[in-house]
């Protein structure tokens, strides 16, 4: 578990043996069942998740429809950005496709790792960025391109996710109707 999130970690930044040890003292780990949520709307998101195993989705509701705005599995970091940041109430819901297995921080230890070791600003900085451009390239797809580059981006994006992610949230994550995506996938 460790050497994983020591790696996934290290990819934006050289990790030291301190931050290593810290965050090994720190990390907890959790399994939730398929449909657990791991977060609900107006709760405070206090953790960010580290994905070992699985899939979730994250999603608001708009007059009783979901929208789903997050699609992530292996290897992706889970957190609900304005909540956990702004330490806020959550307007995300975020829930959990399959069983998924995390490894996951609270907000005061990672807090705790930024002001104990400068270096791992870095990492938090470099992983921020990284999802903040990711945000706006979606934004921007969304708002200004047609159903079928929408639908490439997916494949090239998250295509291996086609046969676990129910179809109505891939639609929904593409801001598109299932009819759409039907007859753009056939």
């Amino acid at each position: 578990m460790l050497d994983y999130i020591n790696s996934y970690l290290s990819r934006y930044y050289p990790i030291d043996e301190e931050i290593k040890d810290r965050l090994a003292s720190l990390l907890k780990s959790k399994t939730f069942k398929k449909k657990e949520f791991l977060l609900t709307e107006g709760k405070m998101s206090n953790h960010i998740y580290f994905i070992e195993k699985g899939l979730l989705r994250i999603y608001y509701v708009v007059d009783g429809e979901e929208i789903c705005s997050g699609l992530l599995c292996e290897g992706g970091l889970a957190v609900s950005v304005e909540s956990f940041f702004t330490r806020t109430p959550s307007v995300e819901y975020m829930q959990a496709i399959e069983e998924l297995k995390v490894h996951y921080l609270s907000y005061d230890e990672l807090e705790s790792l930024y002001t104990d070791f400068l270096t791992f600003n870095i990492v938090g900085r470099k992983l921020i960025t990284e999802h903040y451009v990711d945000s706006e390239h979606r934004n921007r797809l969304l708002r200004k391109q047609k159903a079928k580059e929408k639908y490439e981006y997916f494949q090239a994006k998250l295509g291996h996710l086609t046969g676990r992610v129910p179809r109505k949230d891939i639609a929904s994550y593409l801001g598109m109707t299932l009819e759409t995506l039907s007859r753009l996938s056939y």
